[in-house]
């Protein structure tokens, strides 16, 4: 999720405006230093698979490059029961991978600590610790929450719908969020290519075919093409963080209106980023040549019709 740490790392810089006398005078901004701070992002779920975690520092305003990875720090996850130990990527600094045999349970709080981190290579050493817990849900849960998916390409939106069939509780709030993998790669890699939701509107209800996510482009997807949606329970503060990150980095309007708030952080000790749990489902679709042939037509008859 690197593009999620590049928002958090411009979420983390202020400035401050002194109003001109004459409008013509003029005005001086120093962007080019702040503070820096340091970022932790990652997730333990449901899926047995090697959580990632990770920690970088955040770099000045106008600066193009990443995030700078953080090595050397001491990163642990746990239950209160079990401990598990993460290992830093050879290959990537600053990222620490659990054992791919981990796996999260509902209804578990789970806590990170991040030791031995320190910003610049300095020998300044700090502690990081945040917690996160993963919803309670029915023991079957896989099977109650979302029964199938399937795509449809939708003229109005120009690109292809998810829908989904799916049964939503209710006896509990849930919060959602929706993510999509094309051939088993992530389409949603970017903080905006996330969707989220709260179950308001489908409280206790199934919901038929509803449109769970949206893919750009028409030819994002061909025959044949795997598509996985994951619907995610999350908890309710991680989807206020999700919605406050995703508001801040959308554009102002008015231009000139008071700069959004930071979003939240779950972290102590000064750092910034977010530390979740969450539980996933999943249901995926093979693209069938029916599908693309619809949507050639309705292109067609578009293109035609102008």
């Amino acid at each position: 999720m690197n593009s999620i740490i590049m928002k958090l790392k411009y979420l983390a810089i202020t400035a401050t405006l002194a109003m001109a006398v004459s409008c013509t005078e003029k005005i001086d901004i120093n962007l080019d230093n702040t503070d820096v701070k340091v970022i932790i992002y990652g997730s333990i779920t449901t899926d047995t698979v090697a959580h990632r975690i990770s920690i970088t520092q955040s770099a000045d305003y106008y600066s193009n490059t990443p995030p700078k990875g953080i090595s050397g720090a001491t990163v642990t996850i746990t239950d209160g029961e079990n401990v598990y130990p993460l290992t830093e990527s050879i290959t990537e600094p600053g990222i620490y991978l659990t054992q791919p045999n981990v796996y999260g349970l509902p209804g578990k709080t789970y806590t990170i600590h991040a030791q031995n981190v320190a910003i610049n290579g300095s020998s300044d050493f700090k502690e990081y610790t945040a917690e996160s817990s993963i919803p309670a849900l029915p023991e079957n849960y896989q099977n109650i929450y979302l029964d199938s998916i399937n795509v449809v390409y939708n003229d109005n939106w120009d690109g292809w719908i998810v829908n989904g069939w799916a049964n939503e509780p209710a006896d509990q709030r849930n919060f959602y969020m929706f993510r999509v993998y094309i051939n088993d790669v992530s389409y949603s890699d970017s903080l905006n290519n996330l969707m989220i939701s709260d179950d308001k509107l489908i409280n206790g209800s199934s919901t038929n075919g509803a449109a769970l996510y949206f893919i750009q482009e028409p030819d994002t997807l061909k025959a044949g093409y795997k598509v996985t949606l994951e619907l995610c329970v999350i908890n309710e503060d991680h989807f206020r963080f999700l919605y406050e990150a995703q508001t801040s980095s959308q554009p102002q309007i008015p231009v000139f209106s008071a700069p959004p708030a930071n979003a939240r952080t779950n972290l102590n000790n000064g750092a910034i980023g977010y530390f979740s749990a969450f539980a996933i489902i999943k249901s995926s679709y093979i693209v069938k040549e029916q599908d693309v042939l619809l949507k050639d037509k309705i292109l067609g008859n578009k293109r035609g019709s102008k």
